[in-house]
């Protein structure tokens, strides 16, 4: 009977076409990179270490944005956008062993929570920007006021109890976003190279490798060419490094324990696994570990950290290897054969849906969502606060 339901996976999950695409990968590096920016910002506002408080706004704000662009993948996979009513409509009875519909509310939830805390962080500086400003101006700093000017002691540490309590809550819920992504491949019996209950802590731990290279490039762009400081913090940038150096040694781990496993101990199938990796074998060895992991691993544990440039780099490709990653995960996996004598291929459309113009556009509707941020919040303003130690930037 096991030798019959095992035979029956097999058949079913044989398809001439990928069901996922350039998009999906893509999807789960902007969750990823998420919810590593929202651990960064709860470094200060809920653990309280200081040092990390200057780049907490700002990384708040990039854990929004990554979050409101992700899901437009999903509804581009779908290749019909109505579809994506069908997610709400019908599947709710199988709820508790459903991880797409856990998703489906943690992709609601999450967002409206950073927002609440971005929020609580910034309404002194909006009440103080209403005040300030006339007309359609003053009328738009005071939407995120929520009607409530008080600029007291006892407001402001309110605010403070407020983003404490949502940053909080958003932990696991950040934990969760991206997790569930990584839930949904290890729950795939039929793939041997997705099939791991450790799959959720290494898309966490790759996740937060990703984020913190995001934010190693994005930061210092944002303090040198839009602050008024026009300075990066260097000694902030060396800090990220090592950080960043940390979360990789986490990858590493999760990643070792993973291919011993799946290599060693997986049924048959682990031979076709064996294969795989024996044909990428150098592109994953020389790009996937020594150029993105630990060459940024070396910088951030060495002197190498205090040269900018060198953790730009490194920072730049940590995000890119993460990507590749993800698409050597998402594709390569259902590249392996199952029956068929040897490995299928894909290569994504030019245009079209769950193409790479698709993609290149999604990343284009998140370099317009950072602009609208960085322009509507006062996250300048609240960063040089930080800077000087002044009450109002607790």
């Amino acid at each position: 009977m096991d030798n019959m339901q095992h035979f029956l996976t097999l058949i079913s999950s044989i398809t001439i076409e990928k069901p996922w695409g350039i998009d999906i990968p893509n999807y789960f590096w902007f969750t990823g990179s998420s919810a590593a920016a929202f651990i960064i910002s709860s470094f200060a506002h809920v653990f309280g270490w200081k040092k990390y408080k200057p780049i907490a706004g700002v990384s708040l704000l990039m854990a929004f944005v990554l979050l409101v662009a992700a899901p437009l993948n999903l509804i581009d996979d779908l290749r019909q956008p109505g579809r994506i009513l069908n997610f709400f409509l019908y599947g709710w009875e199988d709820f508790p062993t459903s991880p797409m519909k856990w998703g489906v509310l943690l992709l609601m939830a999450y967002p409206i929570l950073i927002f609440f805390e971005a929020q609580a962080l910034y309404r002194t500086y909006f009440v103080k920007k209403a005040q300030n400003s006339r007309g359609l101006a003053r009328v738009f700093n005071m939407l995120f006021t929520f009607g409530n000017t008080d600029l007291s002691e006892a407001a402001m540490e309110k605010d403070h109890k407020k983003g404490y309590i949502l940053g909080a809550i958003g932990i696991p819920l950040a934990l969760a976003v991206h997790g569930y992504t990584g839930y949904i491949l290890g729950a795939v019996h039929a793939n041997v190279m997705w099939h791991t209950p450790l799959m959720p802590l290494i898309f966490l731990a790759s996740a937060m490798v990703s984020g913190t290279g995001l934010l190693v490039i994005l930061i210092p762009l944002f303090q040198r060419f839009l602050s008024e400081r026009k300075k990066v913090d260097r000694d902030m940038v060396a800090t990220l490094a090592k950080l960043l150096s940390w979360f990789i040694v986490a990858d590493l781990v999760m990643r070792f324990l993973w291919l011993t496993f799946s290599l060693t101990f997986a049924d048959g199938e682990k031979y076709a696994l064996y294969q795989y990796f024996s044909l990428h074998f150098e592109d994953t060895l020389w790009i996937d570990y020594v150029l993105c992991l630990f060459v940024p691993l070396i910088i951030g544990f060495t002197k190498l950290r205090n040269i900018p440039s060198v953790v730009y780099f490194g920072g730049i490709v940590t995000a890119i290897g993460v990507w590749l990653f993800r698409w050597n995960t998402v594709i390569g996996g259902q590249e392996i054969p199952r029956t068929t004598p040897g490995f299928s291929h894909y290569t994504p459309p030019m245009y079209g849906q769950d193409s790479v113009m698709a993609v290149l556009s999604n990343w284009g509707i998140l370099f317009a969502l950072i602009c609208a941020v960085l322009l509507i919040f006062p996250w300048d303003e609240e960063m040089q606060d930080c800077y000087e130690g002044v009450e109002n930037a607790k």
